[in-house]
């Protein structure tokens, strides 16, 4: 019976999205960062497909950090890297009796329980020389990874990822299922994405509820030269108005 576990990344909230430092305030950004994580392990929990849902962090008390319930917490102790991290986090949901692992990034606020689902459809009939990858919207990064395990190749996650995941597969005559969905790419890495996510939020469009309650706070805040860059405060007024 196919098992698949969701792996969710975690970096320290207070280092997080080290690139929106010009829009937002460090307690912002921790915020934020928070808000997503919350986000993107609440679908996965409610998705109908995925059997158990682990987060791989070193942060201590993880699950009284995130207040999230039913979310396993992988400790990675002393965090050797991402890649090495979710690497040994695979090989553990596989002892646990998980056949697939799906990896998902932290930074997808849009992400629902049914752009998973649609995601990891067919995963039965998937052969053991076949990965599926889920594009970030600019096309080099890789948002979602599934796999079955023990991983076939090794984890190459980074910058100019997909085109690394792809070089490794066809080196191990592993054949790469490239998805393209504007929900699984929509990655909050840079202030013209946080734009973009305020716009679309103000527009009707879903989001998490803890990264809306996170908007809905920023945008009724009338952000001051405190709380925010000048650039942080043009890119919300901008969404406000």
């Amino acid at each position: 019976m196919t098992r698949i576990w969701a792996l969710i990344p975690v970096k320290k909230f207070d280092t997080a999205k080290s690139r929106l430092a010009s829009a937002m305030s460090d307690k912002d950004r921790c915020a934020l960062a928070m808000a997503m994580a919350r986000d993107v392990a609440t679908a996965l929990k409610h998705a109908r497909t995925i059997a158990r849902v682990a987060m791989v962090s070193d942060i201590t008390a993880l699950e009284q950090v995130t207040g999230l319930d039913g979310i396993d917490h992988f400790h990675t102790r002393q965090a050797q890297g991402l890649n090495e991290d979710l690497a040994l986090a695979a090989r553990w949901a596989e002892t646990q009796g998980a056949t697939h692992v799906l990896i998902v990034h932290a930074d997808l606020p849009q992400l629902t329980s049914q752009a998973i689902d649609s995601f990891v459809a067919g995963v039965g009939d998937m052969p053991a020389s076949q990965i599926r990858v889920a594009a970030c919207k600019q096309g080099t990064g890789t948002n979602l990874l599934l796999a079955p395990v023990p991983l076939p190749l090794s984890l190459v996650f980074g910058r100019n990822s997909l085109a690394r995941f792809c070089e490794c597969a066809g080196a191990a005559n592993i054949s790469v299922d490239v998805v393209r969905d504007p929900v699984l790419a929509n990655d909050i890495d840079t202030p013209e994405d946080l734009h973009a996510l305020m716009s679309n939020h103000a527009d009707g469009n879903r989001v998490g509820q803890a990264t809306a309650d996170f908007l809905f706070k920023a945008m009724t805040a009338r952000p001051t030269p405190a709380a925010l860059s000048p650039i942080g405060q043009k890119t919300l007024l901008q969404s406000i108005s």
